[in-house]
């Protein structure tokens, strides 16, 4: 009869302060407390946006703690130091790329492509699931306009909730009561909203669809009185910083009651592929950070995330190949959703055979000290070469066994 050994076990509570603590018991415990004394230490500093049963949500792009998806960091962890590299931690699945809106901005159009077909909710299904071994504990559906797909729901259902939570970007259109009410029955845990400008009119013309703004903030609005965390989700360029916009919508964020406010870069990507113009500068991004700070060390409690801090040498680097990665619609798995390069197509080869091979490129091995898409060095190999008429993404294979980027540009992990 063999004998049984306790390897790992977690206990973790909230004590009535609202801090975490927890003690490991087992085999394992003397490896992994490092990891789960300075991740407690990281955690009790944050601000607390929401709290859902009893569990601390620290921003929505986590899970809450404690609980067995806040938890899976550990076992990426040990995975970590049992093979050597790195593993995700979120999956952004883009489902579809039909969509109601034609945003001059869009990162996705120049994905598209009419001669391939999108994924089967089955092929969908065979991602999660790798994703979900692979470590990955935050599933993002994004497209395109997700909710156009019928089987959206249904793929909700299918993420494991004892490994992963669940979110979605929407632009709002085809979002009211009765989808809200269906997304939380599905199991959604964290509806993102995109807004382009806190003046309708505006947001409207970006979009290109009349009334779009004020039937996304009912529908935003809608899923949150379901019981789904929303976030805002939008991008900062020269002008709307200068116009002071920025500090309007996240006025109206936080009268609104949005949880979390997301502040991306504008970042020459998409149908802005070429257009490095529109690259902040250094000072603007200091502007962010400081409104970001301002707004996040409020009382209020609405979070707010800045890509220039969060993707910066100062903050976590670039998280593409390193704690995430993009499929597109057609299954090319990209190291996120503004970078055009595939290393692969889950319809040929395993996600986790794709997902080795891209961390173990020379250029992807290491963690990257910035957004890569705003980095002159990155740009000049892998975007400068890509033509105005190619349909993305570009195979990593086209650019051969030339020489690594200077490592002058990463930041070990």
């Amino acid at each position: 009869m063999g004998e049984e050994f306790e390897m790992l076990r977690i206990e973790v509570e909230v004590d009535e302060k609202g801090k975490l603590k927890a003690k490991p018991y087992g085999m394992l415990a003397e490896v992994i407390s490092p990891y789960l004394e300075y991740t407690l230490r990281v955690l009790n500093g944050l601000k607390v946006i929401a709290r859902r049963d009893g569990r601390n949500v620290y921003n929505l792009y986590s899970p809450p703690q404690p609980s067995k998806p806040g938890l899976r960091f550990l076992e990426r962890r040990l995975k970590e130091k049992a093979f050597g590299y790195v593993f995700p931690g979120t999956a952004n699945l883009a489902v579809t790329m039909r969509c109601q809106c034609r945003c001059i901005h869009c990162s996705a159009a120049r994905f598209f492509d009419p001669s391939r077909r999108e994924l089967t909710t089955d092929e969908l299904k065979m991602v999660i699931e790798s994703a979900l071994r692979l470590g990955v504990s935050l599933v993002i559906f994004v497209g395109g306009e997700p909710l156009l797909r019928d089987d959206i729901y249904g793929l909700i259902s299918y993420v494991d909730k004892e490994r992963a939570i669940t979110s979605l970007f929407t632009n709002g259109k085809s979002l009211d009561r009765g989808v809200a009410r269906r997304l939380k029955e599905a199991g959604l845990d964290v509806l993102y909203l995109s807004i382009d400008s806190p003046y309708a009119e505006e947001h409207n013309r970006l979009r290109g669809v009349k009334g779009l703004f004020e039937e996304a903030i009912e529908g935003a609005i809608a899923a949150k009185e379901e019981g789904i965390l929303i976030g805002l989700s939008t991008y900062m360029t020269h002008e709307r910083l200068a116009k002071g916009e920025l500090e309007e919508l996240l006025e109206f964020a936080q009268r609104t009651g949005f949880h979390e406010v997301t502040i991306f870069d504008c970042i020459p990507s998409g149908r802005y592929l070429h257009n490095t113009d529109c690259i902040l500068s250094a000072d603007e991004k200091r502007r962010i950070v400081e409104l970001q700070r301002k707004y996040h060390n409020s009382e209020h409690p609405m979070g707010v995330i800045a890509q220039a801090v969060v993707n910066s040498p100062e903050g976590a680097g670039c998280f593409g190949a390193y704690s995430q990665f993009y499929m597109t619609p057609y299954g090319d798995i990209n190291p996120c959703d503004f970078n055009p390069i595939s290393f692969g197509n889950v319809l040929e080869e395993p996600l986790e055979k794709i997902w080795y091979k891209m961390v173990h490129h020379p250029d992807f091995c290491y963690r990257y000290a910035k957004c890569r898409m705003q980095a002159e060095e990155y740009r000049r190999k892998y975007i400068d070469p890509i033509s105005e008429e190619e349909v993305l993404p570009i195979p990593v294979e086209r650019y051969g066994s030339a020489l690594p980027i200077p490592r002058d540009e990463f930041k070990r992990r």
